[in-house]
């Protein structure tokens, strides 16, 4: 791990926190990403992702969509990562975030391809199509989110309806 978080609600260890925090996203291939901008108003989309040990999530999606849009205007976004609970109301796992999200370019599309094509190793294998993604040739970019606090609740780890907060520290 190349961050740690420090704790802002919740009486847990951080390095605790965190190993819960890359098991849901390890459990999950899809999140839900919040943008918005003041013409069109708040947006949510669903993208697969992927993530590093820096806790950055990586993602595909068209230049051309609405939450693309958003990005290129305010680098500020939302995001949840959830698995769906056994019943109703029962054993909740998820993580909110919240961050700075863009188009990944030079060292940052590099780590994103990377990270990417670890977790689903089928992504990009053409060279043109790995091509176009590292230089922003296609209609299509690696998009990067780089997570700044979270919210975790684990119920079967952390207990019920304990929700933590987190601010993620680099460097």
């Amino acid at each position: 791990m190349a961050y740690r978080l420090e704790v802002t609600q919740g009486d847990w260890p951080a390095e605790e926190l965190a190993k819960g925090v890359e098991g849901l996203l390890a459990e999950s291939m899809v999140l839900s990403l919040a943008t918005a901008s003041p013409e069109h108003g708040p947006h949510a989309n669903l993208a697969f992702f992927a993530h590093d040990e820096d806790l950055v999530l990586y993602f595909v999606s068209e230049r051309s969509t609405r939450h693309s849009r958003h990005l290129a205007e305010d680098a500020r976004a939302a995001a949840t990562v959830f698995l769906p609970p056994p019943a109703f109301g029962e054993q909740l796992r998820g993580v909110q975030l919240t961050g700075g999200a863009g188009e990944a370019w030079g060292r940052q599309a590099e780590a994103a391809l990377a990270a990417y094509r670890r977790r689903y190793p089928a992504f990009a294998q053409d060279p043109e199509v790995r091509h176009q993604f590292l230089t922003g040739g296609g209609a299509a970019a690696l998009y990067r989110f780089q997570v700044e606090r979270l919210t975790v609740v684990d119920e079967p780890h952390f207990g019920r309806r304990n929700y933590l907060r987190a601010q993620v520290l680099r460097g």
